[in-house]
């Protein structure tokens, strides 16, 4: 009986984590489309002399996220954005 009863927890757990990697598809998609514009940033602030880093930009990305999320989903999508933001400064930077 417990074989059954795990077994079947275990298929339900596979069926979500169907439904994660199909999300993370999507996600992996969307987030090399977004390095396309990440990178034309950076030549432009090159050619400019302009510093990588703008403190304005991250900020108001972080208040979009907790105007638009509750607070349990801000928390976690600022986690997310923080890498999201910090691997791009990187590509502008020409370091990654």
């Amino acid at each position: 009986m417990l074989g059954f009863f795990f077994g079947g927890i275990m298929i339900e757990i596979n069926e979500e984590r169907k439904n994660i990697d199909n999300i993370d598809d999507m996600v992996f998609d969307l987030l090399v489309e977004r390095l396309d514009p990440v990178m034309k940033i950076g030549e432009i602030k090159s050619k400019n002399n302009l510093p990588i880093e703008d403190s304005k930009r991250e900020n108001s990305i972080y208040a979009k996220i907790d105007a638009k999320f509750s607070e349990k989903e801000a928390k976690y999508l600022k986690e997310i954005y923080h890498s999201v933001i910090s691997a791009s400064k990187k590509v502008e930077g020409n370091e990654l």
